[in-house]
């Protein structure tokens, strides 16, 4: 079996790519997968009443027939824009990709639920987010999103700033251990039902290549719970891979559809992959990275292979002394475990 696993999708309007494919898409590639998934960071809703201030997102719910069109069936909705629209909205939204035989993981009518794994092919999926308002979490029995509460702490090296001003401080991160252990339950509970679970987080920080250490942290508790692989999103940015007790984690996948052009549009990156991965008996035996970038439209479309050795070099030094290895074959980077 293969799995076919994008980062974020910021789909606004038709997927130009369904109607007239160019053939170097990464979109091809979802057909030659037993199963999609993806993180949905829009609200497909006609629902127009935000419930936050600042940069609210939605887009007409007919999209969800061009999600469908694409391969997709398998989506977390579990992030820090699909609820700018509301509880109810959200709610529809999931029942609506579900009526296209699309299955939703990381909401739910309470925590328990919204952690909960759903099953598709065999493989149980299980979907959260460390990155989303507190409001948009399924906590203290209302519904809501699968949710991780974080905290950061500052540490100033006042000796070395004295004399090299601007240093940054270094950064400690930490999730709530009533979350994380919740989360594990559900991955256990998962791994009791399936020979495989696949974890869909939304972690990380904004245009940051850098795996946080909680992220890093929580990957080796998901392991140990029972994940078979950990497909991360939400940086927009490729984050580094780490092989942990021969389970693969991908930290952050980028963007795989990128529809939004309101005016913070140009400090996105165009950075866009997929993971692929083959699963047997009960683990991952190959994974690879098919390495890409976002057309003038938002859409991905193969890498040229010098960009491809850019990309390895990248991912290289953003995760120094524990990044998988990779080898270059063309424009896909092959992880070797």
């Amino acid at each position: 079996m293969r799995i076919a696993a994008a980062g974020d999708l910021v789909l606004m309007r038709p997927v130009a790519q369904l109607r007239r494919p160019p053939a170097d898409s990464l979109l091809h590639h979802l057909r030659e997968a037993d199963l999609v998934a993806a993180n949905l960071e829009v609200p497909l809703t006609a629902v127009d009443r935000p419930v936050r201030p600042g940069l609210a997102l939605r887009a007409d719910p007919d999209l969800v027939a061009d999600l469908a069109a694409l391969g997709v069936n398998v989506v977390t909705l579990a992030n820090n824009h699909a609820g700018d629209q509301g509880w109810p909205a959200l709610r529809d939204l999931a029942a609506g990709l579900e009526a296209r035989g699309i299955t939703v993981v990381g909401v739910g009518e309470d925590a328990a639920a919204a952690c909960a794994a759903r099953l598709r092919a065999g493989v149980a999926f299980v979907g959260a987010t460390c990155v989303a308002p507190t409001a948009f979490l399924a906590l203290d029995g209302r519904p809501g999103m699968a949710g991780l509460r974080g905290t950061t702490d500052l540490e100033i090296d006042e000796e070395r700033t004295a004399w090299e001003p601007g240093l940054p401080p270094a950064i400690r991160t930490a999730v709530e251990e009533s979350d994380a252990a919740r989360l594990e339950s559900a991955v256990r509970e998962a791994r009791s039902r399936a020979p495989f679970v696949a974890v869909l987080m939304h972690w990380g920080v904004s245009h940051a290549a850098r795996a946080e250490r909680y992220q890093r942290d929580l990957a080796r508790r998901l392991v140990a719970a029972g994940a078979g692989v950990v497909f991360g999103c939400h940086a927009h940015v490729l984050q580094g891979v780490e092989v942990i007790g021969g389970v693969p984690v991908f930290y952050g996948l980028g963007s795989l559809l990128f529809h939004y052009d309101g005016p913070e549009a140009a400090i996105f990156p165009r950075e866009a992959c997929l993971a692929l991965v083959d699963v047997a008996e009960g683990r991952a035996v190959a994974a690879r990275l098919v390495i890409g970038r976002l057309d003038a439209a938002g859409e991905p479309v193969r890498a040229h292979p010098e960009r491809v050795t850019a990309v390895h070099e990248h991912l290289r030094r953003s995760a120094p002394g524990w990044g998988a290895e990779l080898s270059q074959e063309g424009d896909e980077l092959v992880l070797v475990f």
